[in-house]
């Protein structure tokens, strides 16, 4: 695909600010992870702070999983579809006549699980791990059409605050409204969101509790855009916790709702990432909340975005109303303490009935993204992790699921963004779909439709081996142990310990010893081979961000970057010679012998199969022999 002449200088522009790839890319140890049935089709998680259990939801049943070191224990819970809606279902030829659980949260003390209903969405309270009953010993439901979608294909946005559940909807009849619980149900006017796609949902506390504003965050397609025209436009839309609807109007609208665009591009840049893939807000206690949102183009690239929720508050309290005439009401419309007078209330409602948009734009902080993702694949889903260094610096991490089931570690600081380490915990490569982080018991769930698992966020074991190796890793959870010769956790109770970091510093020659690692003499390889055969040296590449060389003899020799590998081919334009070829890489002031092979040249078994074996084969048997 070509691309526009003003999103290839966009494009130019991120490529040349932010050249970001993984440190590292590991698969990790000991990972506690479990694979369904493909057909499962997993679309809900839940799992609550500081639990051992992970609750998830796929096609007719919720399994609650137990986690007890490196086992999981499951729970199969059926949750079948109701025969009436499974007999309309088929009669009506819709397709999916199946129970898709698509929800699962906590809401007035009972776990509320909703699914499909094969187009008839219903919602079953779970107890443990049984679906509650009636006093006649009948499966228990609630209707679920206003709280998640009939359609499996359509993502399930909800949050659950105090006593009431609150969805989104998307899809043709979009919609944001309060689903479930003892407060009335309340929506969005069909004018207000079209053609939805929802990707979250947050709750934005106040001092004064009547103040709370729940936000919400979604595209609205634009299924008529020309080619030089945005697909997709994404929203952030907000409403008052308090607001209990038009009154004594028809008193099923919400009375605040208010909504602007969110972009994540820079100001005046005539194109931008413009869909949200997913949103999380973080919460810093004491501290202003942050807005993080992973955002694709039609090109195939991701960019991070940040936002202040201070900031978004201060547009939502004083922008100008989007194409409203005239003067604005008083109080001003949205205002989450509603007037005491209802004259003063119905002009207010009758001004967000028609313009309900603000004027201002939300740009990202510093007016651009964090970084942009230049590689072969795009972010999914966020969350975000607050920790203290060695140094009881205060530290913010986010972790980064991609479409081929990866998930990126991420040290942020104004300085730079740092992608520590790509995990890749899965066997079966797809998107990942959520991401739960309990940082209370320090590890992060992440689920695609086929598996689970069970990250710990501190994972310090695989940056061992010497003091280099844990510095450059820059992983705000890890530091060195001089005494015990160990990368090791950053305790988050007390940082007595004073273990080795340099998260900040472009050198680490002041934090380690000894410069250069080489390798032993008997691991040096060796290789006899013929004049004219045709073979590659191998060399892992064990630091992505490290600069790699072969040298014999003080001369450098070329190396084909491929994957994993910085690899020494000889050939016509690099004849193969006898000596000791090195492989080195270079970081930050250090420098470590990664490979090394003693090349013979001689007459033997090795020149025969050259000469009678494909090129692919030969190469395959220097492998076995190296």
């Amino acid at each position: 695909m070509g691309c526009f002449p003003h999103f290839c200088l966009l494009a130019l522009f991120y490529l040349g600010a932010s050249q970001i790839i993984p440190r590292l890319r590991l698969i990790p140890k000991d990972v506690t992870t479990r694979t369904f049935n493909q057909k499962e089709r997993l679309l809900a998680m839940f799992h609550e702070a500081g639990s051992s259990q992970l609750i998830v939801g796929g096609r007719g049943a919720v399994w609650v999983l137990t986690f007890e070191g490196s086992d999981i224990t499951p729970t199969e819970v059926p949750v079948r579809v109701e025969e009436k809606a499974e007999r309309d279902c088929k009669r009506a030829e819709k397709g999916n006549c199946d129970n898709f659980i698509q929800m699962i949260e906590r809401i007035e003390n009972k776990t509320l699980v909703c699914g499909t209903n094969a187009g008839s969405p219903k919602c079953w309270i779970l107890v443990n791990t049984t679906l509650q009953r009636s006093s006649q010993g009948q499966i228990f439901t609630v209707v679920g059409e206003n709280v998640i979608s009939a359609s499996p294909s359509q993502k399930a946005v909800t949050i659950a605050i105090e006593d009431s559940l609150y969805s989104a909807l998307s899809g043709n009849k979009s919609s944001f409204q309060r689903s479930y619980g003892r407060k009335k149900g309340i929506k969005t006017r069909d004018s207000w969101i079209s053609n939805a796609e929802f990707a979250g949902a947050a709750l934005l506390q106040h001092k004064d509790r009547r103040k709370d504003e729940i936000f919400f965050f979604y595209n609205e397609v634009n299924r008529s855009a020309g080619l030089d025209e945005e697909l997709y436009k994404v929203w952030l839309g907000r409403v008052c916790k308090m607001d209990q609807g038009e009154k004594p109007a028809s008193g099923d609208f919400w009375s605040t709702f208010l909504k602007a665009r969110l972009v994540c591009g820079r100001p005046h840049e005539p194109l931008s990432f413009h869909r949200l893939e997913d949103a999380f807000v973080f919460r810093r206690e004491g501290q202003a909340e942050t807005l993080y949102g992973v955002f694709s183009s039609p090109w195939g690239t991701s960019a991070v975005c940040s936002y202040s929720m201070n900031r978004i508050r201060s547009y939502f309290e004083n922008s100008n109303f989007k194409d409203a005439p005239g003067a604005v009401p008083h109080p001003r419309p949205g205002t989450c303490v509603p007037p005491d007078s209802s004259s003063s209330l119905a002009k207010m409602l009758a001004f967000i009935k028609d313009h309900p948009e603000l004027e201002a734009v939300v740009y990202p902080d510093e007016e651009q993204p964090l970084y942009v993702l230049q590689m072969n694949d795009t972010y999914t889903q966020v969350v975000m992790d607050k920790i203290r260094d060695a140094n009881n610096v205060p530290r913010d991490v986010l972790f980064l699921g991609t479409s081929k089931g990866k998930i990126h570690k991420v040290l942020q600081s104004k300085e730079q963004m740092v992608i520590i380490a790509e995990l890749s915990p899965f066997k079966i490569e797809a998107p990942v779909t959520q991401m739960i982080l309990d940082a209370t018991t320090g590890h992060l769930y992440v689920s695609t439709e086929f598996e689970v698992t069970r990250l710990p966020l501190q994972d310090c074991s695989q940056y061992n081996g010497n003091c280099w190796k844990c510095i450059l890793a820059q992983d705000p959870y890890c530091g060195w142990d001089a005494a015990g010769k160990s990368c090791s956790a950053i305790s988050q109770e007390n940082h007595t310990n004073r273990l080795i970091q340099n998260l900040d510093s472009s050198s680490t020659t002041q934090a380690c010893k000894a410069a250069e690692e080489k390798l032993a003499p008997d691991a040096i390889k060796k290789v006899s081979v013929d004049r004219t055969a045709y073979i590659y040296l191998p060399c892992p590449l064990r630091s992505h961000h490290a600069s790699y060389s072969w040298v014999k003899d003080k001369k450098v020799y070329p190396c084909s970057m491929e994957d994993q590998s910085c690899t020494l081919r000889f050939g016509q334009d690099t004849p193969i010679d006898e000596g000791v070829f090195k492989c080195t890489a270079r970081e930050k002031g250090y420098r470590e012998e990664i490979m090394a092979f003693e090349v013979a040249l001689s007459r033997d078994v090795i020149l025969e199969l050259s000469l009678t074996l494909s090129g692919a084969t030969f190469l395959a048997i220097m492998i076995l022999l190296l």
